[in-house]
């Protein structure tokens, strides 16, 4: 069987009374040299360790598992998993779970998989961010890496640098290193997104922040400054936690800031920075 051959695709669709849902990011991958790149970039290995998050008709998790990778696959919904139950559980090396990936620990997914597990997905774009946040800067224990087909606007806010920067980005940044390593263009799916697509690798992902801060402190001054990116930083920070603008003024100064600095602006250092000049004020 063909997964990548939208006819093959369509009849599925067709036989499990499936109509795709652009609302849940139900898009299926139909370039076959798209996958061919991916699984390339995975480097799969035998007996390595793999969350495929939504994997629908079982287009990457087919791949995954010819190369002798361990598969736990989540999918959230009752026809999918009916069709990847009657094709991949005979298979000893694929596990699957029908359930909502964010209602799962991350403690869960590592008692099956072991601490050294990878994520390679086709992740549903409604929920990226939240996907993210569980993985990389949130829930433990972390994995090792992720490698993910998201929209393209999304990865790039990950992968941005100061001038571009978000708090999703700060988030990803903060504990791994991302990089776009492959673009994606809307027609390579069925049915076709309206944005394009691409890969992104998060490797190194840490379970504490690269840098020695407070992250409790961190993170407060961080979404403070992001709850209103389009106003001047000071502005937000002496309003949101009752300083003096000149104080706010005198911190971003210390720390090399124009005092109309604006949060995608500054870089995780200057946030760093930033954080401890205002703790001297």
């Amino acid at each position: 069987m063909n997964l990548t051959d939208v006819r093959t695709i369509k009849n599925l669709a067709s036989k499990y009374n499936i109509s795709p849902s652009q609302d849940r990011g139900q898009n299926f991958l139909i370039d076959e040299k798209i996958l061919n790149s991916i699984i390339k970039l995975s480097n799969i290995k035998k007996q390595d360790n793999i969350l495929e998050i939504g994997p629908g008709f079982g287009v990457l998790t087919n791949e995954l598992l010819s190369n002798g990778a361990k598969v736990l696959a989540i999918e959230s919904d009752k026809k999918f998993s009916n069709h990847l139950a009657k094709q991949y559980s005979k298979k000893k090396n694929f596990k699957l779970e029908q359930k909502d990936i964010l209602k799962i620990s991350n403690q869960e997914i590592s008692n099956y998989l072991g601490k050294d597990y990878r994520v390679i997905s086709n992740i549903p774009y409604q929920i990226t961010g939240k996907i993210i946040k569980k993985f990389i800067s949130s829930d433990l224990p972390k994995p090792e890496s992720a490698l993910l087909l998201m929209q393209k606007e999304v990865a790039d806010r990950i992968n941005a640098g100061p001038g571009k920067m978000s708090l999703l980005g700060i988030s990803v940044q903060l504990y791994a290193k991302p990089k776009i390593v492959l673009d994606v263009p809307k027609e390579s799916f069925w049915p076709a997104p309206k944005v394009d697509s691409c890969l992104l690798e998060i490797s190194r992902i840490s379970s504490k922040p690269n840098y020695d801060i407070n992250e409790d402190k961190f993170w407060q001054l961080a979404r403070i400054g992001f709850s209103s990116p389009r106003k001047q930083l000071r502005n937000n920070i002496a309003n949101s936690l009752n300083m003096d603008q000149e104080a706010v003024k005198s911190a971003l100064k210390k720390s090399g800031l124009k005092h109309t600095a604006r949060s995608q602006e500054l870089s995780i250092e200057q946030w760093i920075s930033f954080l401890a000049a205002l703790e001297r004020n």
